[in-house]
């Protein structure tokens, strides 16, 4: 489901009601600062089966989305879609795997941190971007079956 509005966070804030207080709190200051280093992007809402998920796409195709946040019952981690493609000198970025890449948040300050800031900024200018540019919408996901949260 896609709308002209992305900023409304009503189905972010309901399916992160069953997360506790904190939380919620640090995944909706996640989502707007996310937003604020990436500039106008669509927000790609999922309700997945083990995470709520909130993350930004240049299209308004979710599969062009380029970072995430991950929230779970007692952290929230900050996914790249190609991670392994990004300048990460430091190594902050985990995983194994051929294209994602993590790190788990331990506050909002670690999305004030010069060095994340400047990830999530390789990640925006290596994003598919359409030309021209699309009015950002909000897509929500919902995935089927039981919740493990």
């Amino acid at each position: 489901m896609a709308d002209g509005n992305p900023f409304d966070t009503s189905e972010f804030e309901a399916f992160l009601a069953v997360y506790p207080h904190a939380v919620r709190e640090l995944a909706l200051a996640a989502r707007l600062r996310l937003h604020a280093i990436a500039g106008p992007a669509s927000d790609l809402i999922f309700d997945a089966t083990s995470a709520v998920c909130a993350g930004l796409s240049y299209s308004h195709n979710w599969r062009d989305g380029f970072v995430n946040i991950a929230v779970y019952p007692k952290h929230i981690t900050l996914v790249f879609a190609w991670g392994v493609r990004l300048d990460d000198p430091e190594g902050r970025l985990k995983g194994e795997g051929k294209q994602v890449r993590h790190l788990r948040l331990a506050g909002i300050d670690t999305l004030h941190d010069p060095y994340v800031v400047g990830l999530i900024r390789q990640a925006a200018t290596q994003a598919v971007r359409p030309d021209p540019p699309l009015d950002p919408v909000k897509i929500v996901k919902v995935y089927a079956g039981p919740k493990r949260r």
